[in-house]
């Protein structure tokens, strides 16, 4: 389990020690622990699997040091151990997600991230990497960033490649109005090319009340359009949101070139329509609803659906809600219908349900209704430690009938620490 992150956290270790970091002002941490046990049907048997999963993040923020005005240190990784009878046989697992060292001199202008990471903006688009990004802001609101490093490969995923690399340039005008554009390189098996896109993104504020944002990413050696979406978003008054969003994707322009799953994906997928937020009753009643229009090689279809929230007691101490989608597609679709429930006990204590019901258009495997039934108890142990004791049960065309019991705790904690050596 741990031979796949060992190297890069002591890397990172590496790193901090060389920087001389001496204290950090300010240290937030957050621990997730997840019990769950269900029977899994398995080769004409039902087995028992009960994993053990731990969620750990770290953060330590305003670090002293001389080569950087302002540092951060960054963790965040999974580890689970599984009781009982395993369907790969591996019993323990684990993987870091994020790890970092992050620093900005020369008043916030330039700065340098070192690490696992992810790089969001531009054609990069959630690339998760470990190697170097950095930023400069130039001045008057231009800026040049880039990343270079290995593409990390998921603990159940595919190879992402063997190396990628990117640049962008920008203008920002606000954290809500900012224009840049980007390109973006992927090496595969052999360091053949996986990927070689170029595109531009936005989003920008023209208004208190009117916003706009999109993105356009073009496939350099397929000469086509790989995504594209925009979406327009006014808000005429604080109990009234429309959205009007178009989408398209071609999926085998974000598969590797050499792989043989690229031949087998349909080209493009378009999706346009609106989303309609409506709060009549403030901090009463929200209603919901959205609809969309569908088109692939295989034909025009919709999707649509509508949700109703309503708020009651003090406070909202009672929460009761319905929600329906109906989505119809060449080929197939469902009629979705669900109900929810949150009730407050006390200041500690809340209870939460939720059912839904799935009719399918097209027989799966014998079966054309699905459902789902869940159960919660929420208990706040104290400020920063939380605990939640769930019991599932569903009835899907691939399996007959399935319980589940799940224990969550939490802990969310933050304080500020005088001297923290590394």
């Amino acid at each position: 389990m741990a031979t796949r992150w060992r190297p890069l956290l002591a890397g990172l270790a590496a790193l901090v020690a060389g920087t001389g970091l001496a204290r950090a002002e300010t240290v937030t941490a957050s621990a997730t622990t997840i019990i769950s046990g269900q029977r899994d049907p398995r080769d004409g048997t039902v087995r028992t699997v009960v994993p053990f999963l731990e969620l750990v993040s770290l953060r330590a923020s305003e670090i002293k040091n001389p080569m950087f005005d302002d540092t951060q240190i960054v963790v965040s990784g999974w580890g689970e151990v599984v009781a009982g009878d395993p369907r790969d046989g591996k019993s323990a697992l684990g993987d870091v997600d994020v790890a970092y060292l992050q620093g900005s001199t020369w008043h916030r202008r330039a700065t340098l991230r070192v690490g696992r990471q992810f790089v969001f903006p531009g054609t990069a688009a959630n690339v998760q990497f470990d190697g170097l990004a950095p930023t400069l802001r130039v001045g008057a609101g231009f800026g040049l960033s880039g990343f270079v490093g290995v593409p990390v490969t998921p603990r159940f995923g595919y190879s992402r490649g063997q190396f990628t690399t990117g640049a962008r340039a920008f203008w920002s005008r606000s954290y809500e109005s900012e224009v840049g554009v980007s390109i973006l390189e992927i090496l595969g098996a052999g360091r053949h090319m996986s990927r070689r896109d170029a595109g531009v993104d936005a989003r920008y504020r023209l208004l208190d009340s009117l916003a706009l944002s999109g993105l356009a990413r073009w496939s350099l050696p397929e000469a086509r359009l790989a995504e594209a979406d925009g979406a327009i978003n006014w808000r005429p008054c604080r109990y009234v949101d429309v959205t009007g969003d178009y989408r398209r994707t071609a999926p085998d322009l974000f598969l590797p070139r050499y792989s043989i799953f690229a031949v087998f994906a349909q080209e493009t997928r378009d999706e346009f329509g609106g989303f309609l937020a409506l709060r009549p009753w403030p901090r009463r009643l929200d209603l919901q609803g959205d609809f969309h229009e569908v088109h692939d090689a295989s034909g025009w279809g919709w999707n649509t659906g509508g949700k109703a929230t309503l708020h009651l007691g003090s406070g909202g101490r009672t929460r009761l809600g319905v929600e329906s989608r109906r989505l119809r597609i060449p080929g197939g679709g469902y009629l979705m219908g669900r109900v929810f429930g949150w009730q407050t006990i006390t200041t500690k204590i809340r209870v939460v349900a939720d059912f839904d019901v799935y009719d399918l258009d097209q027989r799966l495997n014998g079966q054309d209704r699905s459902f789902f039934g869940s159960g919660s108890l929420v208990y706040d142990v104290a400020p920063a430690w939380r605990a939640v004791l769930t019991g599932m049960d569903n009835v899907t065309p691939y399996a007959t009938h399935q319980i589940e019991g799940l224990l969550k705790i939490v802990y969310e904690g933050g304080r500020v620490v005088k001297e923290v050596t590394p």
